[in-house]
């Protein structure tokens, strides 16, 4: 579960920059907090961040429920598959919004991947309890 851990911590710290991106581009295209709207990009980084941490409230359980009751390894292989999907979606996004469909899906799928594997393996071991 250690590798586990440390795509958790990966994601998390992934997170933690778009943040960090977000207060850049609030400064360097000054848009004064609280607003959240004003000029594109910002608003496309904003944007970023949110979705991201949409993302993040399925994700982290999933991947570590997946990796407790299926395979740490594959919740690893599959969680970074995620965290490379957030990076593209971000790079995407905030060039131009219609680019950022491979991010999306390579975000998507694992999700569904890990909530599915995770959900057959806590039933799987209920059943057998």
């Amino acid at each position: 579960m250690q590798w586990v851990a440390a795509v958790i911590l990966a994601a998390l710290i992934e997170y933690f920059a778009l943040g960090f991106s977000v207060g850049r581009a609030r400064a360097k295209y000054k848009i004064i907090a609280p607003a959240i709207t004003g000029h594109e990009i910002f608003e496309r980084h904003f944007r970023v961040h949110q979705n991201t941490l949409e993302q993040l409230i399925l994700f982290v359980p999933a991947v570590w429920l997946f990796g407790l009751y299926v395979s740490p390894l594959w919740a690893s292989l599959i969680g970074l598959v995620f965290i490379v999907g957030r990076l593209i979606y971000a790079v995407g996004y905030v060039r131009d919004p219609a680019r950022r469909e491979i991010g999306a899906v390579m975000s998507f799928a694992p999700q569904i991947a890990l909530l599915i594997g995770a959900a057959i393996g806590v039933i799987r071991a209920i059943v057998l309890a």
